[in-house]
């Protein structure tokens, strides 16, 4: 009866289903609003990458927009469904920060060439994935994937300290950098507890411009000396060419795998927001097609020199806020992004934000990303055994990585997953669920 009723409260709120034709008026404003949301956690890898890689100002612009090409590509082929390919629904493609540790380890190993090969080099399991996800999702659940995110968050907050610091270690005044971040935080507080919702939507938005403003008012922003005279970015294959490196597959090939398994979560989400049933065939095509989707743009993207993406759960908050769940607002995410991706001004205009600001965003986006983590461990009752997974996992993740010596002393292959906190995390926490679901099933038989 309680099923039912949700069912009904969830029709109830949806102004545009899966397939309702919009206004070309009211489709713009919802695509507006949902590229929004996405758009600052889509290009903020690619800004964490450059600075701490150290790659100049041409080769950054040009990250950028590759990633908003990919994305907005993904996004296209998720809500058009060619096929077996794309989940036919309004679900958004973004540049996932679940590959950042490892994107980082390779790409301060062998540069931007070694973190798309690698990326590249695994995302074949993700092909593999697409056609057994019903019976991964068994062995791993929503408390692995939980943990995983959670150590995503917890290992990403520091480089957000980074970014607020960097400058006063440059030799500017870390009061001036702090106040900016502080600001910067602040908005987004502000701005997430608003109680018009349209607000917080724009949060990020908002606490950027702010943090522009304020910086330009300070004085602090550095324009990079890099400019073009081209109307339009052409992507390039191979851009910056490709590197590969045996023990960097596994960890990769990890991520891939959590990331898979993220994908049917906010697929479902997606799905049952939209109005579509989230059970039977037709359900895990969608889902299939769904991760299919994933790694072909995945593929894409890395082929010229970008970065791997994922379904981005906070555009489900969108469908939910506004009831607008037509695919059809997704052909007009994608070409809104596509635009955005070949202005080569737009890559030039984000390689200039400073580093307090970006900062400040980071500290409250990495917090959410470590929520998000927590939220999905909830997913499953905290008995002794799932706690005993939590603790193991999360204590060998933040534990063994920082033995730099014990980790030298490894074999490469597994110095590369014992030397990233995340492919830590996700190791433990899959081996652990294995282990004690057989323990668990043994104590039921007897």
């Amino acid at each position: 009866m309680r099923e039912s009723q949700s069912s009904n409260r969830t029709e109830a709120h949806i102004l545009y289903p899966h397939n309702a034709t919009m206004p070309p008026g009211k489709a713009a404003i919802a695509a507006l609003q949902q590229t929004i949301a996405m758009f600052v956690g889509c290009i903020t890898p690619a800004l964490i990458f450059s600075s701490v890689v150290g790659i100049d100002a041409a080769t950054q612009s040009y990250l950028i927009s590759i990633c908003l090409l990919a994305s907005g590509l993904g996004t296209l082929l998720q809500a058009k469904r060619l096929g077996i390919i794309g989940s036919g629904l309004l679900s958004i493609n973004g540049t996932s920060f679940a590959y950042v540790d490892l994107l980082l380890r390779a790409g301060s190993d062998g540069g931007l060439p070694l973190a798309c090969g690698m990326a590249l080099a695994a995302v074949p399991l993700q092909f593999a994935l697409a056609f057994s996800l019903p019976a991964l999702r068994s062995i791993i659940s929503p408390l692995v994937a939980g943990i995983v995110v959670l150590a995503i968050g917890i290992d990403l907050i520091p480089v957000s300290g980074y970014y607020i610091s960097k400058d006063s270690a440059e030799g500017a005044s870390w009061s001036l950098s702090a106040s900016i971040a502080l600001v910067v935080v602040i908005s987004l507080i502000v701005s997430q507890t608003w109680k018009l919702k349209q607000v917080r939507m724009y949060g990020p938005i908002i606490a950027i411009a702010l943090g522009y403003v304020l910086s330009g008012a300070l004085g602090i922003i550095e324009w990079p000396s890099w400019t073009t005279d081209k109307w339009i970015t052409i992507p390039k294959p191979l851009a910056y060419g490709l590197a590969f490196k045996w023990e960097l597959l596994i960890p990769f090939a990890i991520i891939y795998i959590v990331s898979s398994i993220e994908a049917i979560g906010d697929l479902t989400a997606t799905a049952s927001l939209s109005g579509m049933p989230t059970k039977g065939l037709d359900f895990w095509k969608r889902i299939r097609g769904g991760v299919l989707s994933d790694a072909i743009t995945s593929s894409f993207s890395c082929l010229f020199n970008g970065f791997p993406t994922a379904t981005f759960s906070q555009n489900n908050g969108v469908i939910q806020l506004t009831g607008v769940g037509s695919r059809q607002v997704g052909y007009y995410v994608s070409g809104i992004l596509v635009i955005a991706a070949i202005i080569p001004h737009t890559g030039y205009f984000f390689s200039a934000m400073p580093n307090p600001v970006l900062g400040g965003v980071t500290l409250v986006l990495f917090g959410m990303i470590a929520g998000a983590g927590i939220r999905m461990i909830f997913q499953e009752p905290l008995n002794e055994y799932n706690m005993l997974t939590i603790a193991v996992s999360l204590g060998l993740a933040f534990s063994i990585p920082s033995q730099e010596q014990f980790v030298d002393e490894l074999p490469e292959f597994l110095g590369a997953i014992f030397s990233s906190k995340v492919a830590t995390a996700g190791l433990a926490a899959m081996t652990m669920n294995f282990i004690l679901s057989k323990v668990i099933n043994k104590v039921k038989d007897k």
